[in-house]
């Protein structure tokens, strides 16, 4: 007997249609329809961290960050990185790590005098990750560090054909979750919107509690 459960996004919004009224069970809706309670499907998967539910998807293996000459000090976060990073970088076959620190000591590092005919061939220690996913290392490498990272991805858009990566726990409260989300857009009786909000936030307490029993614990030191 199969103990997984997966629901796809399409599933998930037929239920959220079904919960406001506006689908029979059995039926097909419109694909505008369908199109609206995706908008709102989407924005709750962003909006996960708000609501205190995160899903960790870090990165399986480290994936290799681009270093040029030209911009020597800075590099690039990928396109999908959300957090959790964690550096390394790659010396004589070993890859000791890079520590992420914050703006304000990056700041009190450049006022650090690193002598040039002592230290050659500088590799980067630390890295600060500005806002815009731009990472700036100090000290500045002269050459390629060859610098490797995991990261906490950000979730995906989802589609209707797609299955969304959250926790099984979760899966049978998203419909009721988008309905809470859409009921406006869909002119839901007053009423019904009252009970499904009510319903909504009944389920949501569970999965926050369920949520903060299973979270991961990060460990960082830095010095």
């Amino acid at each position: 007997m199969s103990t997984s459960y997966t629901l796809p996004t399409q599933g998930i919004l037929t239920d959220a249609l079904e919960i406001m009224g506006v689908l029979a069970q059995g039926q097909t809706a419109p694909a505008d329809d369908y199109q609206k309670v995706l908008t709102g499907f989407q924005n709750i998967l962003k909006e996960l961290p708000l609501h205190g539910v995160v899903w960790p998807k870090i990165t399986p293996a480290p994936v290799a960050i681009t270093w040029s000459a030209l911009t020597p000090g800075v590099v690039a976060m990928p396109a999908d990185y959300y957090g959790a990073p964690a550096f390394t970088r790659t010396v004589n076959g070993g890859h000791p790590p890079v520590y992420v620190i914050a703006k304000a000591e990056y700041d009190r590092l450049q006022y650090e005098f690193i002598d040039p005919i002592a230290n050659p061939s500088l590799e980067p220690q630390r890295i600060y990750i500005a806002p815009n996913n731009v990472g700036y290392l100090w000290p500045i490498p002269s050459t390629d560090p060859l610098l490797q990272l995991t990261y906490q991805a950000i979730e995906m858009d989802a589609t209707v054909s797609t299955v969304p990566d959250v926790a099984q726990a979760w899966i049978g409260g998203l419909g009721l979750w988008v309905a809470n989300e859409c009921a406006v857009k869909f002119s839901v009786p007053m009423a019904d919107r009252q009970d499904i909000e009510r319903r909504f936030l009944q389920r949501r307490q569970l999965m926050l509690a369920y949520a903060a029993e299973t979270a991961p614990i990060y460990f960082e030191v830095v010095g």
